[in-house]
């Protein structure tokens, strides 16, 4: 199950997200479920249609579990799914 604790070792791919700091000021507040995530990118589904942004611009953002939320660094999310778990130190 996900908590706050190990999001970092599950994959992204279906929760919400919301951009909070972004030097792109086109991509600050962009709310959406995320969708697909890459090595460097996470694509992002919103009202307004598909987004892709670059995990390594994102300053801030808030991943929404189902009785949480977590504020995380872009620079965290970036890598592989299955090679993240092996970057964090336990």
């Amino acid at each position: 199950m996900r908590s706050v604790e190990n999001l970092l070792y599950h994959e992204l791919i279906g929760l919400k997200i919301k951009i909070c700091q972004c030097p792109q000021a086109d991509f600050i507040n962009v709310i959406g479920q995320i969708v697909f995530e890459t090595k460097n990118m996470l694509i992002i589904k919103t009202s307004n249609g598909i987004k892709k942004i670059a995990k390594n611009i994102i300053n801030q953002c808030i991943i929404y579990l189902q009785t949480y939320a977590c504020f995380l660094n872009g620079k965290q999310l970036i890598g592989r799914p299955e090679d993240r778990v092996l970057k964090i130190k336990r």
